[in-house]
């Protein structure tokens, strides 16, 4: 509990307004939203809007972009994300705060724009990235929580919330960041067949 308050204090959100800032391009079995414009089944082609809380099932999967700087996000089954578009300086900033599950996030690299993502114990600012990231709780490493990000491209920083630790990942690099305030630095990966067939493994 003292993990998930101090997520959720250390976390800004922006406040929600009315205006789309994405469209979904592409979805697969059941995909919800809870939202300040609209509620229940999100659709191929619908809008996503500022505040939009997106929960998706077992079989799930979503891909959405957003329209200011192109960036696009997909999402695996058993996820919960909430999506922002925030002002920063007068400039439009994405931001997901991940609630559990996996993303990916692929940024266009002709926009100086940076993108945020939110998780427990985490937070990562990208610059024309490509990354992968995952919140789990199970049984690994004597039942640690912890936030996992691949960097497949570009730049990202992560901050652990907990120690307040920072650390830069290179290309192929994956990191745990957890909830009792470690980094957990894991192999680079050797394989780009591994890398192109963990994007495209989803589920059916």
């Amino acid at each position: 509990m003292r993990h998930l308050l101090l997520f959720l204090t250390c976390t800004t959100f922006s406040y929600p307004s009315s205006k789309s800032v994405a469209i979904c391009t592409e979805m697969e079995g059941q995909v919800l939203r809870q939202g300040p414009v609209r509620n229940g089944h999100l659709r191929k082609g619908d809008s996503i809007y500022d505040g939009d809380k997106i929960i998706l099932n077992e079989n799930g999967f979503l891909s959405f972009m957003f329209f200011g700087d192109k960036t696009s996000v997909d999402i695996h089954g058993n996820t919960i994300v909430k999506v922002f578009d925030s002002n920063s300086n007068s400039e439009l900033q994405p931001n997901i705060v991940l609630f559990g599950g996996k993303l990916i996030v692929q940024m266009e690299g002709n926009h100086n724009q940076s993108f945020r993502l939110d998780a427990p114990s985490s937070t990562a600012i990208a610059s024309n990235a490509h990354f992968m990231v995952e919140y789990r709780s199970d049984m690994i490493f004597e039942n640690l929580s912890y936030s996992m990000f691949t960097l497949l491209g570009g730049e990202i920083e992560i901050q652990n919330l907990v120690s307040e630790i920072h650390i830069n990942l290179k290309r192929g690099e994956t990191v745990m960041s957890t909830l009792e305030g470690k980094f957990l630095q894991l192999d680079t990966f050797r394989n780009q067949m591994f890398i192109e067939s963990t994007l495209r493994n989803r589920k059916r």
